[in-house]
C-alpha cells in the first residue's frame, strides 16, 4: 500500500510538472503571436495611407464569428456604394476608381458577454465624406440605416489618425491586444491587407 502511494504521488508530481511546461509553451506560443499580429498591423498601417480609426457595435446577441463576417463584408459593400456616389465625378477617364483601404478588428466585449465589437481602419474617403461631421453623420445615421446589424443605440467613436509611427505603434498595440491562441482581431478575409514587401 505505501508502495503505490508512492507511486501515485512520483505520477502526480510528473503530470503537473508536464502541465506547468505545456502552460508555459502556450503562453510563449500566445506571446510571440501577439508580437507577430503587432508587427503585421503596424506594417499595415505603414503600407497604406490611414486617415480614420472607427469603432462600432452590433445588435444585441452578436456573437458569432461567421455572422459578424458576413455582417462586416454587407457593411463593407454598403460603404463602398456611398464612398462611390460621394467620388469627384470631374476626374473623368481615370480608369478603374480606387476604393479607400479598409482594415477590419474585431474584438469579443470585455464584460464578457461574447459580443462582437469592431474597429475599422480606414484611409481618406472623398473630401465630400472626409470630415469628423460627415463622418459622423455617415456612421451614425447612413449606415446604421443600411446595415442592419449595426447597433443603432451603442456608441460610435471616430477619431482621425496622426500620420507618425507614434501613432501606429498605440494603434497598433491597442488592436493586438486580444490576441491570442484561440482569437486574432485582425479580420483576413474582410481587410484590405497588402502584399508582404520585398
Amino acid at each position: 500500500m505505501h508502495q503505490r502511494e508512492k507511486k501515485s504521488k512520483i505520477l502526480k508530481n510528473q503530470m503537473t510538472s508536464i502541465q506547468a511546461q505545456i502552460h508555459q509553451e502556450d503562453r510563449q506560443q500566445a506571446q510571440r503571436l501577439k508580437r507577430n499580429i503587432n508587427r503585421l498591423i503596424h506594417d499595415q498601417l505603414h503600407s497604406i495611407n490611414p486617415w480614420w480609426l472607427i469603432s462600432f457595435h452590433y445588435r444585441d446577441h452578436h456573437s458569432r464569428e461567421d455572422e459578424l463576417l458576413k455582417d462586416v463584408a454587407d457593411l463593407k459593400r454598403k460603404l463602398h456604394r456611398i464612398i462611390y456616389k460621394s467620388r469627384d465625378k470631374t476626374i473623368k477617364g481615370a480608369g478603374e476608381y480606387p476604393y479607400p483601404r479598409m482594415l477590419f478588428f474585431h474584438e469579443t466585449s470585455h464584460q464578457g458577454s461574447g459580443q462582437f465589437h469592431t474597429h475599422l481602419i480606414l484611409e481618406k474617403l472623398p473630401e465630400s465624406l472626409n470630415t469628423q461631421y460627415e463622418m459622423e453623420t455617415l456612421f451614425h445615421k447612413r449606415l446604421p440605416k443600411k446595415v442592419k446589424a449595426l447597433s443603432k443605440w451603442k456608441s460610435i467613436d471616430i477619431q482621425r489618425i496622426n500620420p507618425q509611427d507614434d501613432d501606429y505603434r498605440r494603434i497598433s498595440s491597442y488592436l493586438g491586444k486580444q490576441t491570442n491562441l484561440e482569437l486574432i482581431a485582425l479580420d483576413p478575409f474582410n481587410s484590405d491587407l497588402s502584399p508582404k514587401k520585398k
